[in-house]
């Protein structure tokens, strides 16, 4: 154990004349695409360890769904828009704020029920566009 110095310090062994260990770079890691053979299996049934490659893993193709004129035209597009101000009572004038607070608040719900997908205001510009199309318009 290290005794203490007459200054109350214990002392330090000197580590800046000590060589570090050099280590080598570490290898790059195999890529299951290479051709050279890496990121292959081995054929353990013929038992030769020849490389067989393997398969790529193949991916579902998901329906991705999408805002346009059929979707709103739908039950639950602008027919279904009718019966979501069905039970509204506007409350008239002096009340103003109220009333537009009501009608922006069912008009979103009923946007989140069509597309959950698209924020408001977003949906609010892609109607916009959609409202153009003659399907939408004889609807």
């Amino acid at each position: 154990m290290l005794e203490p110095q007459e200054n109350g310090m214990i002392d330090v062994p000197d580590y800046e004349h000590v060589e570090d260990e050099i280590f080598p770079p570490f290898p790059p890691p195999s890529s299951p695409e290479r051709e050279d053979g890496e990121g292959a299996e081995p054929d353990e049934e013929s038992g030769s360890g020849t490389l067989v490659p393997t398969p790529p893993e193949s991916t579902a193709e998901r329906n991705i769904p999408r805002l346009d004129a059929q979707r709103l035209i739908s039950e639950r597009g602008l027919p279904a828009l009718r019966h979501v101000f069905d039970t509204a009572k506007f409350k008239g004038k002096g009340h103003e704020a109220e009333d537009l607070k009501m009608l922006i608040r069912r008009t979103e719900h009923w946007t989140h029920r069509l597309f959950p997908k698209l924020q408001f205001e977003d949906f609010i510009d892609r109607i916009e566009y959609l409202g153009s199309k003659r399907e939408v318009q004889t609807c």
